[in-house]
């Protein structure tokens, strides 16, 4: 049994980080991120901002997401069979939704992207920087589904809520450490920095249209195959 609930919280910690990740990568933060690195005077400050802006706005998105979760829901029915179909209903209304995004943002990825240059950076305030981080975390289909699939899988790693706080602890740690190791690394090691700020260029000149559609569709086939097959019916 013991071993059992390891190899769970193991996978769910591997997966949690890689949401983190997912959640966390962005062209127009890491354009943000390196034009504060380069431009202003107390880069630290404004990095932090947009980090606890990026936190706050994920925060937000599972907090409501709470009261969409077939789990949450079941818990104010008595019926196993009405829980059953709140579980059922859920999970294909979101997996039909994120489908359908998927399908529109795929008519959309032969059309030019439209790139848009980051604001300057010497009048920026840490609170401005939160917005900033906050705004890029609650706009956009792909930032929703990965917070879906993360608020169902952190009420799926175990019903301690202290191990619930420690794996979102985990996933929030994963979202935004390339961030925090660019800051670091810039301050520190100039070499590394200038090697990471290499990479980072690459990454926000990247079309990443693809990759939200894809992470898009992937979510939504997931949640319809557990609406359709994943849930037993009741005994």
């Amino acid at each position: 049994m013991m071993e059992a609930e390891l190899l769970r919280y193991a996978g769910g910690a591997v997966s949690l980080i890689g949401l983190g990740l997912v959640m966390g990568f962005s062209p127009t933060l890491i354009a943000v991120a390196l034009r504060v690195l380069t431009h202003a005077k107390r880069p630290d400050r404004l990095i932090a901002g947009m980090l606890v802006g990026l936190a706050i706005g994920s925060t937000a998105l599972l907090l409501v997401l709470q009261f969409v979760d077939p789990r949450t829901l079941e818990a104010a029915l008595r019926d196993d069979v009405e829980g059953v179909l709140v579980r059922r209903s859920i999970d294909l209304a979101f997996g039909g939704l994120f489908v359908l995004a998927a399908v529109i943002m795929g008519t959309r990825l032969h059309r030019p992207r439209r790139v848009r240059p980051p604001r300057a950076t010497g009048t920026e305030q840490p609170w401005q920087m939160i917005l900033v981080g906050a705004s890029n975390a609650v706009i956009g289909v792909s930032g929703l589904a990965t917070m879906y699939l993360t608020a169902r899988l952190i009420r799926g790693i175990s019903e301690d809520d202290a191990i619930r706080l420690i794996a979102y602890a985990l996933f929030l740690l994963a979202t935004v450490s390339p961030y925090v190791l660019l800051a670091w690394a810039w301050q520190r090691l100039p070499q590394l920095a200038r090697r990471i700020t290499a990479v980072f260029h690459r990454l926000a000149a990247m079309d990443r249209r693809p990759w939200e559609f894809g992470i898009v569709l992937t979510i939504g086939i997931i949640f319809l195959g557990l609406g359709v097959w994943g849930t037993p019916h009741p005994a």
